[in-house]
């Protein structure tokens, strides 16, 4: 229960700790890492914390700790964006900045919890700036991003920044066994996972191995590859931003794959072993330059989708330059 259940965080949570004890907080953190790493359940302890009824750190059994353990305290506010849109609105912004003016209803402290804050829009961001720049004396704001840089530099500037690391596998895959998936899969969804616990439970809920293992397998193939094909993939994976990073992460293992195999690295270092053969037969068509070229081609897209560029189109550019890699091979051959 709060900090105490954060894994893997040792540096941030003992550098909070700290602060909570000494009373010495800043009026605004800025908490940053990779999705699913401990960065809201580090939010939520500070923010129980702040009105702990025994201790300075959250005790976890008083009324004040149960009801922010329970997300139900009348103090704390965590704000994203609403479901099915992309952006942090000004109203939104608006209607926390309102709330963050009043006295607080229960507790000591307002707390005030931005989930994606680089998702403020231009407009919500320089609204809240204001509310920075001169923050009411009872209100506490935890902004919540992937890294510093993904924040208006006047919003991140005027935040103490405390960098989450990426969880490592085995953690990951402690985490996931405990939740009762089977080791060999637990173990396959953590090497995936880039250090985001979020990204390995999705994957597994989504069971996207079996399904993108048998959407890539075509890709290779020209006959089997054709326009109507790849515009559908393209299509169907560009519905979410988010879910098209994950696919683009799953593709890049892929390749890679077939690029340790092309290269005679060894086996031991492959991370889907349930599809060699399939990764075997690609390596041996692409060779380790095509492949290369690949996976260079993977990471400009996942760039693109990071600057906000059209999600299908890019995903469309990729899927027929890797088609093209495959009819080059086959000429060769």
């Amino acid at each position: 229960m709060f900090f105490d259940g954060i894994k893997g965080q040792e540096n941030a949570v003992h550098i909070l700790k700290k602060a909570l004890q000494s009373g010495r907080l800043p009026t605004a953190y800025l908490f940053t890492g990779p999705a699913g790493c401990g960065k809201m359940p580090a939010a939520i302890s500070v923010a129980a914390s702040f009105n702990c009824e025994t201790a300075p750190l959250a005790c976890g059994s008083c009324g004040s700790c149960r009801l922010h353990n329970a997300g139900t305290h009348p103090d704390l506010t965590i704000l994203k964006p609403s479901e099915g849109k992309r952006w942090i609105v000004i109203e939104q912004v608006r209607d926390l900045i309102e709330k963050a003016y009043l006295m607080p209803m229960l507790g000591k402290v307002s707390t005030f919890i931005i989930d994606d804050a680089h998702t403020m829009n231009p407009n919500s961001a320089n609204a809240f700036l204001k509310t920075l720049e001169e923050p009411p004396r009872t209100s506490r704001f935890i902004l919540i991003a992937p890294d510093r840089n993904s924040v208006l530099p006047t919003i991140s500037s005027r935040c103490q920044n405390l960098a989450f690391r990426p969880l490592g596998r085995k953690i990951i895959e402690g985490l996931l066994q405990l939740k009762g998936i089977d080791g060999k899969r637990a173990a396959l969804l953590a090497s995936m996972a880039r250090g985001s616990m979020e990204w390995a439970l999705d994957y597994h809920r989504e069971e996207i191995i079996e399904r993108l293992a048998d959407e890539f397998e075509p890709l290779l193939s020209p006959e089997r590859a054709d326009s109507n094909l790849l515009l559908d993939l393209a299509n169907r994976w560009a519905r979410n931003r988010a879910d098209a990073l994950k696919i683009l992460e799953f593709m890049a293992q892929w390749f890679r794959d077939m690029l340790i195999i092309a290269e005679g690295g060894f086996e031991d270092q492959i991370i889907h072993t349930a599809h060699l053969p399939t990764l075997r037969s690609g390596a041996s068509q692409l060779g380790g330059y095509r492949l290369s070229m690949v996976l260079e081609s993977i990471e400009d897209t996942r760039d693109d989708l990071g600057h906000n560029t059209n999600v299908e189109l890019s995903l469309d550019n990729l899927l027929f330059k890797i088609r093209k890699f495959g009819k080059m091979a086959e000429n060769r051959i």
